[in-house]
């Protein structure tokens, strides 16, 4: 799952901020030109959802790499009670 939120945050990430630079210059992505009178506020919230969407990928991915480890208990002395 989390490669599929990557993979959608990378490509909000793209559209969003690169409406914004290609505003400057008169272009707009295809994909998005319904939304050229939004801009550049559309473009901002798209590209920070995309940076959101990342940013939980990476955190999924952490949490699930990181080992799941029981406590360890201190090893016994004979004689003593456990």
């Amino acid at each position: 799952m989390s490669s599929i939120m990557l993979r959608i945050g990378i490509l909000f990430t793209v559209l969003g901020f690169g409406s914004l630079i290609l505003e400057q210059f008169d272009y707009e992505f295809t994909l998005i030109s319904w939304a050229s009178d939004m801009q550049p506020v559309f473009g901002i919230v798209l590209g920070l959802v995309g940076v959101a969407l990342i940013g939980g990928s990476v955190a999924m991915s952490r949490a699930k790499a990181a080992p799941q480890q029981a406590p360890v208990q201190p090893p016994q002395q004979p004689g003593q009670a456990g």
